[in-house]
């Protein structure tokens, strides 16, 4: 067991829930539409949002740290990015330039959130719990002040809901095999992007000075501090690149629904994403984790919540599900350390 990788168990389990899911889909209906193209890509459409920002979680957290405000920043971003892209076109601006602009300053802002938290948590000396947690209440404030409470709606027809809803079109598929011309299925963008972003990820934390530098502050910062590594600098950097992943994110998920709302975009992705992080085998005091491991804990979060969509479970009781999930995977972490 020693000299398979850390992310082995969530593997194990993503596989048992995928084939639990379809037996149980075979013995109650006789049939499974788990496994149609169609929903598995839903899956990952719906969940690349989040799996966008575990990416960026993952290095915070393998540094010892968290980051609560994410989804209030997706939210508040995303709201920005509209009303910006909006208020171009009311200037004659064309529709492409203006939601250029729009992904660029949302993409932009995020990292610059992310500078904020780092800085209040190297500079400010604020514990990363408390310095978030402002944020997630003040960014999702701003966002229901610049909506007054309500949405932010794309004034584009066309190009700004481009990203979100397109896609590689996949040969030899066809979704509508009555029209006149076949309709590809389409692998969508945000999928696209999310792994690519993992595994340029994998790359930084693997094979960079840099994924070093968090494992070894994660580990023990004050050793790390003895070793002259700029640990003040690596957390910078590291909210940063959270930041921008959020921004991404935001951008993408804001594209998809053509719309934000002030309220409820983006609402409880902090949960979602540390969840996805920790079920992937990242250990929340810091010191160790993994990419994969991370692109996994996204993937079982979507079977599951797919799962229980598909056998008509409550959507009240899908939180509860998350936090056994949650809770389990932490006990196993200590198990296995013991």
């Amino acid at each position: 067991m020693g000299a398979l990788p850390s992310w082995w168990v969530p593997a194990v389990a993503l596989l048992v829930l995928i084939v639990g899911t379809i037996l149980i889909e075979w013995s109650t209906k006789g049939s499974s539409t788990f496994i149609s193209p169609e929903n598995l890509l839903n899956i990952l459409r719906q969940w690349s949002f989040v799996g966008i920002i575990a990416v960026g979680m993952t290095f915070v957290i393998i540094l010892g740290g968290i980051d609560l405000s994410v989804g209030s920043l997706v939210a508040f971003l995303g709201g920005l990015g509209i009303l910006l892209m909006n208020h171009l076109m009311g200037q004659g601006w064309g529709e492409l330039s203006a939601a250029s602009v729009a992904f660029a300053v949302m993409i932009s802002l995020g990292a610059v959130a992310g500078v904020l938290n780092g800085t209040l948590i190297t500079r400010g000396k604020l514990a990363p719990f408390i310095a978030t947690l402002g944020g997630l209440a003040a960014y999702r404030s701003l966002a229901l002040a610049l909506a007054d409470g309500g949405e932010f709606r794309s004034a584009s027809a066309e190009w700004f809901k481009a990203l979100g809803t397109g896609g590689l079109a996949i040969p030899g598929t066809n979704i509508a095999p009555r029209a006149p011309e076949p309709i590809p299925l389409l692998f969508p963008w945000p999928v696209v992007i999310f792994f690519l972003l993992a595994a340029s990820a994998w790359v930084l934390l693997n094979l960079t000075r840099y994924g070093r530098y968090v494992i070894a502050i994660g580990s023990n910062e004050r050793a790390a501090v003895y070793s002259a590594i700029p640990v003040n600098r690596v957390k910078l950097l590291t909210y940063s690149l959270l930041g921008l992943c959020v921004g991404i994110s935001g951008a993408l998920l804001s594209s998809r629904m053509n719309s934000v709302s002030s309220s409820g975009t983006g609402l409880l992705y902090e949960l979602d994403v540390i969840a996805a992080v920790v079920i992937g085998g990242t250990r929340m005091r810091g010191g160790a984790g993994t990419i994969a491991g991370t692109v996994i804990g996204v993937l079982i979060l979507g079977v599951v919540g797919n799962m229980l969509n598909l056998l008509q479970v409550s959507v009240y009781l899908q939180g509860l599900v998350k936090g056994v999930i949650i809770i389990g995977a932490v006990l196993l972490q200590r198990a296995e350390r013991l």
